[in-house]
């Protein structure tokens, strides 16, 4: 779609008008932002390790309400446990990686 000056000054649009859905509520930052927070959440439970991990969110649920909530969406769950696996195996990907490149 475009737009046109006339001879008079008015500035019209020409071509046929999107015909694409357009909704007020941004729905793909809200999924990056999803997608986000669980691959920083595995890379935390995979850096720090579950065990140590698990006390750091036991006692935000011993905290504040504020720090409930947020121990609440920090807890693992199954996507956050897949991703942790693919960390490891990157991880291992890369350790083979350089040890292949080091001299004997």
């Amino acid at each position: 779609m475009g737009f046109v000056v006339h001879p008079d000054g008015i500035v019209a649009p020409i071509g046929k008008p999107s015909s694409r859905l357009r909704f007020g509520f941004p729905l793909k930052g809200v999924l990056a932002g999803f997608a986000i927070a669980v691959a920083v959440k595995a890379y935390l439970i995979w850096f720090l390790g579950a065990d140590i991990y698990a006390l750091e969110v036991q006692a935000l649920l011993n905290g504040a309400p504020f720090e409930q909530i947020a121990a609440m969406v920090l807890m693992p769950d199954a996507l956050s446990a897949w991703l942790v696996e693919r960390y490891d195996a990157i991880n291992i990907f890369i350790q083979a990686g350089l040890a292949a490149g080091e001299p004997a």
